[in-house]
């Protein structure tokens, strides 16, 4: 938020807004009037249930779309924002500049991405792809450069392998209980694959051959 200049009456597009957690926040938390762009029906649908249930359905909405061909008008938002989701997508350089294309000269894009550190054996790709659909994994200098070819001027880029680390190791612990937990009352303990995925990740990420980082740019006025 911060990085993206969000503030009150800020008209922000967010980039896989899943659920609409993060858009919800910046509404509450910031007075920001949200648009999620979300690919998948079902999370479109629970989003604007509990949209409602918080009473922040005047100023948020999350609607079903493609972030490579965003369904907003050119230079309408002020901000363009995502949480650690723009890996899932195949062509982050359109993704990229769709944002570009929406934001008003001036606006904002701040955004936290998973990359890699080091190159990927085949088998870890695709074990990330069936598991988590790590679609894109890439560098730091890479994201980098797609943000220079969308047009943007890049402001800060900061990475925080060793700060997420620590995150993710205490989720993968609480995950691993609620498999278990669900294992004794003899319930699906979960999606094998991204068990199996997310494992491999959290791994790859205490080895700091992957890791996170942040992101923020500038559409030149």
């Amino acid at each position: 938020a911060k990085c993206a200049h969000v503030g009150s009456g800020t008209k922000v597009v967010d980039l896989c807004a899943g659920l609409g957690g993060p858009a919800r926040y910046l509404a509450h938390c910031y007075g920001a009037f949200v648009t999620g762009v979300e690919l998948t029906p079902a999370r479109v649908a629970g989003a604007a249930e509990l949209t409602q249930l918080v009473g922040l359905s005047s100023q948020v909405q999350i609607v079903e779309g493609n972030v490579t061909a965003l369904p907003l008008p050119d230079v309408s938002q002020d901000a363009v924002v995502s949480q650690e989701a723009l890996f899932h997508v195949p062509d982050l350089a359109r993704a990229l500049s769709e944002a570009h294309r929406v934001l008003r000269p001036g606006g904002r894009i701040a955004f936290t991405d998973w990359i890699v550190h080091e190159p990927l054996s085949v088998a870890d790709e695709r074990l990330l792809w069936d598991g988590m659909a790590a679609a894109t994994l890439i560098n730091i200098d890479r994201h980098a450069e797609l943000l220079r070819r969308a047009g943007f001027e890049i402001e800060s880029i900061k990475d925080e392998t060793d700060e997420w680390g620590v995150i993710l190791a205490e989720r993968l612990r609480m995950y691993q209980n609620l498999r278990g937990e669900a294992e004794q009352a003899g319930a699906p303990a979960g999606h094998d694959d991204f068990y199996r995925s997310y494992v491999l990740f959290v791994g790859l990420v205490q080895r700091k051959i992957m890791g996170g980082a942040r992101f923020a740019a500038i559409k030149p006025a």
